[in-house]
Parts: structure tokens; C-alpha cells; sequence
């Protein structure tokens, strides 16, 4: 058995896997980098993820002896997380990812009783001293190379294709035909909802609100009305829009909540055309992400790249977990067959 680390910005999660891929036991707890940047020191990150271990294998009743090692991947690598490590860089695949592999055993890092695996991010290649000239090229991610590794071990895509994680952020990432990482670019665009929402008072005017109330427009023409606007008005008198929509329109909360989301993601969309104008355009795109989030951008995508487009949906939570999972199994058992 070994364990598998996914550790994010406010939440880390660990896996007891066998090395044939079953999922033993997991679990989950409130512990991220936030914590080492809010505190300025890694202890509770340290001590959260140590005593997560140690509850799960109490709870499901595992010898600490019968797991082998660890595997960490996610923001765990990042310079707020419990070792720091230089991003690999695109294009990479499962044999570059193995060998940027760091093997730590020193309870400083991480006391767990077992050799730890610190799997490094991925980032864009701009070149070895980039400036400002090139600070639109520069991209990188922790954690998605594994869910990348994971897509390409269950479902196997036709590729090239690129994956779009609608999250916290929006990320797109180029995989080839090759099956390796070319680049990728992040948006903050579910952070820019929440914002919109908590700390602006657009946040009375987005509430979706009750579905059953009356409609004036089609889905259909939100999204357009909402493209438009960003392009004829930009991105941020758009976003105030829902305040007319509201006290001079006379809209329902379901339509504004629509009417900001589309706004977001017309947003998105220009970046998407510069990633495609770059040449890490795609005739086929797999979103990830809450279904209501997948069909946006899907109707967002073909109004953008036309309806030629093949698009398909990872949306349920567990299959978006098992591509964390699937993604850290791929590594193991090359890890393991390496000796």
C-alpha cells in the first residue's frame, strides 16, 4: 500500500491506495497553504497533514508498517508549502514527471514514518530569465499534471485535446498527442464570482434566487447580450450590469446570476483565443468542473470556436476525484516498477 497527498490551498486530502489503484481509506481536513501564508510558518501545515495520516490509518484500523511511502503532489511544493521544488518544464509526460520526482525522508518536511514523494509542478517554457516582455507566456500548475496523468490512464482521450478545470480558477491545459503537458493558462474566474458576491454589492443583485421564478429571457440571449457587452464595454462595466438588470429591468435572480457567470466566462474566452493563437488550439476540449459551470462553457466555447468542437464533461465529483487518485496510481506504479 502507499499513500497519496493532495494538498490545495485550504484543504488537504490523503488516499490509502493499493499499488493496484483500490482506494483503502481516506480522508480529509481543513489544512492548506493558506495556513503557512497567513502564519508565516509551515508547522500547522506540517502537523495538519501528519495528524490526518495518522487518524486515518487509526480509523480504518492499517498497521502503519503495511504502507510503503508516501506520494505528495499539489501546492505541498510550492514555497508556502513544506518543500519548495522548481516547477518541471512543458513539455512534459509521465517519464519527465517521474524523474523531477524528489524522495524525502526527514521528519523536518514531513514526519510520517515513511520515504515521502514530492511530485514538482509543470511550468510554461518562456525561456530561462523571462522579463516583462513575456509575462503573458508564463503559466504553471500544482497538482493538475497528476489529474492530467489520472485523464490519461482511465479515459483515454483522443488527443491532442485541451482540458479545461473550472474550479476556483479557470486552467487550460494543452496535452498533445504525445501525451505530455505543452502549456497551459489560468484565469481567476471563480474567484472573480465569489469576490462579486461576498465584497461587492453585486452580491444581492447574482443571488440565483427561487428557480421557480418568471423568466424573461432565454438562456440564449443572456449569453449573447452578456458577450456583447463585454466586448463593446469591457469586462467590468459588464459585471455591473445585474444591478440594472435588477432595479431598472425588472429581471429574475436566475437570469442576472446567468447574465454575471456568462460575463466571466466571455472573459475567459479571450484568453482562450490568445492560448489558441499560440498554437494550443484544440478540436476537442474536456471540461472539469460542476455541471452548470460544464454547459456554460461548453455554449460559451462553440459560440467562440465554432460548433465543430468536441466536448465532453467530467462533472461528477467522484470521477473528478478519481482523476487525483488515478493520476498519483500512474506514478506509483512507475515509481515502483523503477525499483
Amino acid at each position: 500500500m502507499f499513500a497519496a497527498i493532495d494538498c490545495g490551498t485550504t484543504n488537504t486530502r490523503i488516499y490509502i491506495l493499493q499499488d493496484t489503484g483500490e482506494v483503502v481509506t481516506s480522508g480529509e481536513r481543513k489544512v492548506g497553504v493558506r495556513d503557512t501564508s497567513i502564519t508565516g510558518s509551515r508547522d500547522l501545515l506540517r502537523e495538519g497533514v501528519q495528524a490526518l495520516y495518522r487518524e486515518i490509518l487509526r480509523t480504518a484500523d492499517i498497521d502503519p508498517g503495511e504502507v510503503r511511502f508516501a506520494l505528495a503532489s499539489g501546492m505541498i511544493t510550492s514555497e508556502i508549502g513544506l518543500i519548495e521544488l522548481p516547477h518541471r518544464v512543458a513539455p512534459v509526460g509521465l517519464p519527465e514527471l517521474i524523474e523531477g520526482i524528489e524522495r524525502v525522508q526527514d521528519p523536518a518536511v514531513l514526519d510520517l514514518g515513511i520515504p515521502t514523494y514530492f511530485v514538482r509542478g509543470i511550468r510554461n517554457d518562456y525561456g530561462p530569465h523571462p522579463t516583462l516582455a513575456d509575462v503573458a507566456d508564463c503559466d504553471f500548475m500544482r497538482g493538475e499534471e497528476v489529474q492530467c496523468m489520472g485523464l490519461l490512464r482511465t479515459h483515454h482521450p483522443e488527443l491532442p485535446a485541451n482540458l479545461l478545470v473550472l474550479s476556483s480558477h479557470t486552467k487550460a491545459i494543452h496535452i498533445g498527442a504525445d501525451q505530455k503537458i505543452y502549456r497551459s493558462m489560468t484565469t481567476i474566474s471563480g474567484q472573480m464570482y465569489e469576490a462579486l458576491r461576498v465584497a461587492t454589492l453585486m452580491g444581492v443583485s447574482i443571488e440565483a434566487g427561487d428557480a421557480d421564478e418568471p423568466r424573461r429571457y432565454s438562456d440564449e440571449a443572456i449569453l449573447d447580450k452578456a458577450i456583447e457587452s463585454v466586448a463593446r464595454e469591457g469586462f467590468m462595466r459588464t459585471v455591473l450590469m445585474p444591478r440594472f438588470l435588477q432595479i431598472l429591468i425588472g429581471t429574475s435572480g436566475a437570469e442576472r446570476n446567468l447574465f454575471v457567470n456568462a460575463a466571466i466566462a466571455a472573459d475567459d474566452m479571450t484568453a482562450l483565443r490568445a492560448f489558441h493563437a499560440k498554437g494550443y488550439g484544440a478540436d476537442r476540449y474536456i471540461l472539469v468542473g460542476p455541471r452548470r459551470r460544464c454547459l456554460l462553457y461548453d455554449a460559451m466555447l462553440r459560440r467562440t470556436f465554432g460548433d465543430a468542437l468536441t466536448i465532453t464533461y467530467i462533472d461528477d465529483k467522484q470521477e473528478m476525484a478519481e482523476l487525483t487518485i488515478q493520476g498519483a496510481v500512474a506514478v506509483a506504479v512507475e515509481l515502483l516498477r523503477q525499483g
